[in-house]
């Protein structure tokens, strides 16, 4: 149990750190980071932080987690986004260390402009597993549409741009708690 006791303390340092630290700092990243290394420093703390990698902890260390994690989440949106991280950086030089909540998409990468699930897929198959999922995911079924991205990414094979989604859906899923 003292790796346990170790990663709640841990945990509780971050919180206490949370509103002074940049964007960068939360993520471990230097601000001339790449869209990859974005991306591999999100994944090492989402490990870290995830409240579901937590599931024992008590309710107020819970709660503590999902904050430290949701805050890691949207440094990962803003830093990801092509039009967002070129303008939290001119904020962070005039002091602002976060984006204003309407600022930050709920998921990275996904905007306006952005092409549908089924036309980022090359095969039939792939494409009708992303029609469902588009499906579900107007219907709110998010879990679900995860499920459909899964299985056509892997009619698909290798597809940067669906498994790009994919990571955004994952991240809904990891913003809303489930």
């Amino acid at each position: 149990m003292l790796a346990d006791q170790a990663d709640i303390e841990r945990l509780y340092e971050w919180a206490a750190v949370l509103d002074a630290s940049s964007y960068y700092e939360l993520l471990g990243l230097l601000e001339i980071a790449d869209d990859a290394a974005v991306k591999a420093a999100f994944h090492e703390f989402a490990l870290a932080f995830h409240p579901d990698a937590h599931t024992d902890y008590d309710p107020q260390t819970a709660e503590v987690s999902r904050q430290v994690f949701q805050r890691g989440a949207e440094a990962y949106r803003v830093l990801s986004h092509p039009a967002l991280r070129p303008r939290y950086d001119l904020a962070l030089a005039k002091g602002q260390l976060r984006l204003g909540g309407s600022e930050v998409p709920r998921v990275a990468n996904v905007g306006v402009g952005a092409k549908s699930l089924d036309e980022l897929c090359r095969t039939a198959s792939a494409k009708r597993y992303a029609g469902r999922a588009d499906q579900l995911i107007s219907e709110g079924d998010l879990s679900g549409a995860k499920r459909e991205l899964m299985l056509a990414l892997r009619e698909d094979g290798d597809n940067p741009e669906l498994a790009e989604r994919l990571d955004a859906l994952d991240l809904a899923l990891f913003a809303m708690g489930a």
